[in-house]
């Protein structure tokens, strides 16, 4: 491991606005930090928080949080805020299925899936983040007509995707196979992470969906 990833690792908890999914109250934590009690969207597998920044450049009314497990990719991201005075942007080192224990009171109004891991491998689907298991976390932490947004290059994580969306009986407010093949005046489409920059300059095809719940759908 490089200097400079282990700098990152030590000092990312020190940042005032990174805090530890393992701490007694992270709940408590975040939420004296945002001192507020606007609506909050959340980034799972945020990196270097490339949604997180701009959306809360975006919507300085609205809170976002970006989640990773990797302290030393939220480094970047979090003081990026810092020197931007993005008071309403934080970040949260943390596994997605943590967060249940961790917001016990807290709603969500939005929860954004940017490029997450495919897990190709048969054994690791159940750790895929638009898995049937994952889907019913993102239910008990949102809001009743909070909404999911999900982009992947991956064609097979977006089949499997939709397959699960379509069986559990949510509602899709949108999707797209090729989402730059169309018109897009949406904030949440129009972002771009540094790894889809990367993927577009590949050639990659991005596709797209938000979908949300209702009262029909998982019990």
């Amino acid at each position: 491991m490089g200097r400079t990833k282990h700098k990152k690792i030590a000092g990312v908890r020190d940042l005032p606005n990174v805090f530890d999914g393992k701490h007694a109250d992270p709940e408590s934590e975040i939420l004296r930090y945002f001192n507020n009690k606007n609506l909050i969207t959340i980034e799972l597998g945020c990196g270097h928080g490339d949604y997180t920044i701009n959306l809360a450049k975006e919507f300085p009314e609205r809170n976002f949080l970006g989640v990773d497990i990797k302290g030393a990719r939220i480094w970047a991201g979090a003081k990026v805020s810092l020197e931007l005075k993005l008071n309403n942007a934080a970040f949260l080192i943390s596994r997605a299925e943590w967060l249940p224990e961790i917001f016990k009171n807290q709603k969500f109004e939005e929860i954004l899936l940017p490029f997450p891991d495919p897990h190709v491998k048969r054994r690791t689907e159940s750790r895929r983040l638009v898995s049937a298991e994952f889907i019913k976390i993102y239910k008990s932490l949102l809001i009743s007509d909070g909404k999911v947004h999900f982009k992947t290059d991956n064609e097979g994580l977006y089949n499997f995707a939709l397959k699960n969306i379509e069986e559990a009986g949510l509602t899709i407010y949108a999707k797209s196979e090729n989402l730059y093949a169309e018109q897009q005046n949406d904030i949440y489409t129009s972002i771009q992470t540094r790894y889809e920059k990367h993927y577009l300059r590949e050639g990659r095809i991005i596709k797209y969906i938000c979908f949300g719940f209702d009262k029909n759908s998982i019990n």
